[in-house]
């Protein structure tokens, strides 16, 4: 029987070799093996993260994080007190930053591509809008409000009261930093459609009032360029 037991433990082991080298096998060019995610796990994502599927718990593109809403995403540490969540559902990938504190969260920025593909930038600040970058030259100016296949929650704030302040002399800045709505962090919502493929490469660069407070920007993965997709993050959609 102990002989049995031995055996049955080096066959599982082996499987268990076996599917950690086919994982390796997959991951793009060589480079570090695809990992699908503890859902629970705070930590820097590997470069290759499998988006997990959901569970159908819709998310309100609102900036709220409402309970329940992100669950069954994936999530993970992007530094500077910064969380990322990722999952998808029925042909839409959710992706969510969240910041240190309520409202903290400036403009924000995710440029997608597929491999071989033009590079298009999500924007989100007071407006929103998108960006198709050429292969070289200027970018153009964003397109405000060219949202086609994709959602997120801008930056609100009450006009009418921020109004009143500016006439009591606060600049514009200020007036709409004193009355801007509440939000815990940037929601997207992008079609599956939008980036045909199983492999999408990613950028994030968000600017705001970082862990402790200060005023900083933070780049995902650190030091990626903006207008080539070497080095950046890629997210595995199955």
């Amino acid at each position: 029987m102990k002989t049995r037991d031995r055996c049955v433990r080096s066959v599982v082991s082996l499987a268990m070799v076996m599917v950690g080298l086919a994982g390796s096998a997959g991951a793009l060019s060589g480079g570090p093996p695809q990992a699908t995610p503890d859902r629970e796990t705070i930590a820097p994502p590997p470069i290759s993260v499998i988006v997990p599927e959901g569970n159908g718990a819709p998310v309100i593109t609102d900036g709220a994080f409402s309970p329940g809403e992100w669950d069954d995403a994936a999530r993970f540490s992007l530094g500077a007190g910064v969380q990322w969540y990722l999952k998808q559902y029925r042909g839409v990938v959710f992706i969510g930053l969240r910041g240190p504190a309520r409202s903290s969260l400036g403009t924000t920025e995710i440029s997608l591509a597929v491999p071989g593909g033009p590079i298009t930038t999500f924007h989100v600040s007071a407006q929103i809008g998108e960006i198709v970058l050429p292969d070289s030259g200027n970018a153009p100016p964003v397109r405000w409000g060219a949202t086609s296949d994709w959602y997120a929650n801008e930056q609100r704030n009450d006009e009418k009261e921020a109004k009143r302040l500016e006439k009591e002399g606060k600049n514009r800045a200020e007036a709409f930093e004193a009355t801007e709505y509440p939000y815990d962090g940037i929601e997207f919502a992008i079609r599956r459609s939008k980036f045909p493929g199983t492999r999408w490469l990613v950028r994030v660069n968000t600017r705001g009032r970082l862990e402790g407070g200060k005023f900083a920007t933070l780049v995902h993965p650190p030091a990626s360029p903006a207008r080539t997709t070497d080095g950046w993050q890629v997210l595995i959609l199955e």
